[in-house]
């Protein structure tokens, strides 16, 4: 049974991307929690900071001191959310850079809306800690770049990605997933997720249309 005191309020906290913060600004955000009475915070699947149960007015309250909106923005040109493990800087198992990965895509604006939302996984090793393969932008770090999946997809019918290109830099890498998107965009049908897609369209048609 539900408890009658919890509120079921929430906000996301912007500035805290990627799963990534400093002692400083866990120090910063547990401040604010206690000062506006949060009793609870929680990770979300994208990697951010949400504040739950805040009682309505104190939230009404911490959205006018931080100027935050009612509803989390979503710009329909740019991808839903991205994921990323910690890659070579911080982890003994990394073989790439997953935070200059993550900026360049999350950066991505793309020619017009997206046919649906789109949740991106990178991944600093084959060990797959931000499950690529299962998001509708896998990237993946190697020894000699990033491996591009398309088309993942971990909800009701589960699919597995399609590998478009292997032994990527950095940049190709964003460009490709800018291009392909692009392409998903001017293709696809109107709430049509990836791997939806994926399943009617195909890899060699994929590869037709966006690699040279």
């Amino acid at each position: 049974m539900t408890d009658p005191k919890i509120h079921k309020t929430y906000t996301s906290i912007p500035g805290f991307k990627f799963g990534m913060i400093s002692p400083d600004k866990l120090e910063e955000l547990a401040a604010i929690a206690r000062k506006y009475e949060v009793p609870m915070l929680k990770v979300t699947g994208a990697q951010r900071i949400s504040f739950l149960g805040i009682e309505p007015e104190r939230l009404k309250e911490l959205k006018a001191e931080f100027n935050l909106p009612d509803k989390p923005p979503h710009a329909r040109n740019k991808v839903h959310h991205v994921q990323a493990c910690p890659g070579e800087k911080w982890c003994k198992f990394g073989q790439q850079e997953t935070m200059a990965m993550a900026e360049a895509i999350d950066a991505l604006v793309l020619k017009g809306p997206l046919p649906y939302k789109v949740k991106v996984g990178i991944s600093g090793c084959r060990m797959c800690c931000c499950e690529s393969w299962v998001r509708d932008v896998g990237l993946v770090g190697g020894k000699n770049g990033w491996r591009f999946i398309f088309g993942g997809n971990a909800a009701g019918k589960p699919r597995i990605g399609d590998i478009v290109a292997e032994n990527l830099s950095t940049d190709e890498a964003a460009q490709l997933v800018e291009k392909c998107l692009n392409f998903f965009i001017d293709t696809a049908k109107f709430k049509t997720r990836s791997a939806r897609f994926m399943e009617r369209f195909g890899i060699e048609e994929l590869k037709k249309g966006i690699l040279d």
